[in-house]
């Protein structure tokens, strides 16, 4: 479970934003993956080096450092997404390609491509495997969202025929069903608007509004359906961020309509909850990150100094316990 959505403000400042909602706790955090990062494949063994920087949720697992989400030095962020029962990888490695598990892949494209047109051209040599090898101990069912500086946002979904970008018109990407599926859905909440209905008489009675009644058609469950449509609608009507800055604020309200308390959905092996939100101004090069337990927003950002001056890997620890601003 999670949902992710690309914005642009007025002033021409691009986003890619996403919830992280999972019941495996991933202890993830701003990272910085500097140029040359070297990352060993869990499928084959092979190494692979980064040629641009990369900031993002991040977690070190064995001896590479694995990131859920982030945006590179020129702009092109990604995340990825739970896509169960739907992702169909490669069943061998190609011969001469470079082959991964589905949770490497994010390490590559941001590494490898300055935009969603350089992304296109390069995934004909990249194959994702079914296999068991990855970090995470089996074979993990994803799909992707990307974004770049042009404001073009674009999904990849594993179904068979290998890795296709297509268009994301909608700017919303949630969990199964596929983005096609769920592009067609929203012909069933055309009925959703921003004012209220009025009065309608019911033969002889005249029936009146008993408040704000617009906004009925909208699904309010937590699955990934009723979470794209929900937040498709309100990604479209919230009044339009004037510059960065209100746009971190704006997303976060966008944003917030979908956030999984813990407790709501519950898994066998723990709460299925929003472990994190992480905001990227693809522009300005910074990362939004707030977690669970502390609503705090933190901030860093990919300046020029960090990229030539850090050669290794940088966690940027956040405080996991609500924080507050005294007034009195």
């Amino acid at each position: 479970m999670c949902t992710s959505i690309s914005y642009e403000a007025l002033d021409g400042a691009k986003f890619l934003s996403r919830t992280m909602d999972f019941a495996f706790e991933l202890n993830g955090v701003p990272t910085f993956l500097p140029r040359e990062y070297e990352w060993i494949s869990s499928f084959d063994k092979n190494a692979y080096k980064t040629n641009y920087a990369i900031l993002g949720t991040g977690a070190k697992y064995g001896n590479n450092y694995m990131v859920a989400d982030g945006t590179n030095e020129y702009g092109l962020a990604a995340a990825e997404l739970y896509f169960a029962n739907k992702a169909e990888y490669d069943h061998e490695p190609t011969e001469g390609a470079i082959n991964l598990v589905s949770e490497e892949f994010l390490l590559w494209a941001l590494g490898n491509n300055k935009s969603v047109a350089e992304l296109r051209e390069n995934l004909k040599n990249v194959h994702i495997i079914e296999s068991n090898n990855g970090v995470m101990g089996e074979n993990q069912p994803l799909h992707w969202i990307f974004s770049d500086l042009t404001g073009v946002s674009y999904v990849i979904e594993p179904e068979g025929d290998g890795l296709v970008l297509q268009e994301d018109k909608v700017g919303v990407m949630t969990n199964t069903p596929d983005y096609k599926w769920h592009e067609t859905n929203l012909s069933n909440y055309l009925g959703a608007q921003t004012t209220s209905f009025g009065s309608k008489k019911f033969g002889d009675l005249e029936v009146t509004p008993l408040g704000s009644n617009g906004t009925f058609r909208l699904p309010g469950g937590y699955t990934a359906v009723d979470r794209f449509v929900r937040t498709a609608f309100n990604r479209e009507v919230t009044q339009t961020a004037a510059d960065s800055t209100q746009a971190v604020n704006t997303i976060m309200h966008i944003l917030d309509s979908v956030v999984v308390p813990k407790g709501v959905n519950m898994k066998p092996d723990g709460p299925n909850y929003t472990q994190y939100q992480a905001i990227f101004d693809m522009t300005n090069r910074i990362m939004y990150y707030i977690p669970y337990e502390n609503r705090t927003i933190f901030k860093v950002k990919m300046t020029d100094e960090l990229i030539s001056a850090q050669k290794t890997p940088k966690e940027f620890p956040v405080t996991m316990t609500q924080e507050f601003k005294e007034l009195n």
